[in-house]
C-alpha cells in the first residue's frame, strides 16, 4: 500500500496513477479533500483519497490512521506535498517564507516520524522523499523553495 501526499494533482497525481496501474493499492492524501477523493475514485484497486495537511501532525496522523484502516500498513509514504514560490528574496513575505518551510520540509519531516514506527515494527517499509534540481543548484527567484528542497535532500 502507497500513501502519497500531495497526490491529487500533478506529479503526485501522476505517480498515484502509474502505481495504481501497476497493480499497488494507492491512498491520496491533499489539503483538497474533494479533488483526493474524486482522482482516486478513478483508480484501479480500490484506492482511497482522504484530506491531509502535512503542516498540521493531528492531520497527519489520522490520514494515516484512515489509510490504514481502509487499506492496510502504509509499505510505501511518498512524501510529495509541496508549493513553489517565486519571488526576489528581500520580497517575499514572510508568511511565504514560513509556509514553504511548513509544508515542503516540516511536513516531510513529520510523515516520516509518523510512518516509520510502523515500518520498523513490520521489519519492511519505503519512504520517498521528493525534492528537487533546486535542491542542488540555486534557482533566481527561489532561495527558500531551494533552501526547503536542499534540506529535503539532506534530510533523505
Amino acid at each position: 500500500m502507497v500513501a502519497i501526499t500531495g497526490g491529487a494533482r500533478g506529479l503526485g497525481l501522476a505517480m498515484a496513477r502509474a502505481i495504481a496501474a501497476r497493480g499497488a493499492h494507492v491512498a491520496i492524501g491533499d489539503l483538497d479533500a474533494e479533488l483526493a477523493a474524486a482522482e482516486a475514485a478513478k483508480l484501479p484497486g480500490g484506492a482511497v483519497g482522504l484530506g491531509l495537511d502535512v503542516t498540521d501532525p493531528r492531520s497527519f496522523k489520522d490520514f494515516l490512521d484512515g489509510v490504514e484502516q481502509r487499506l492496510g500498513p502504509v509499505d510505501a509514504l511518498i512524501n510529495n506535498a509541496g508549493i513553489m514560490v517565486v519571488s526576489p528574496f528581500l520580497e517575499e513575505a514572510e508568511s511565504l517564507t514560513r509556509r514553504q518551510m511548513e509544508i515542503n520540509v516540516h511536513g516531510v519531516i513529520t510523515g516520516m516520524r509518523l510512518a516509520i514506527p510502523g515500518m520498523q515494527r513490520r521489519r519492511t517499509g519505503h519512504v520517498l522523499n521528493i525534492a528537487s534540481a533546486a535542491g542542488k543548484v540555486g534557482v533566481a527567484g527561489e532561495a527558500v523553495y531551494v533552501a526547503t528542497k536542499h534540506a529535503v535532500v539532506g534530510l533523505s
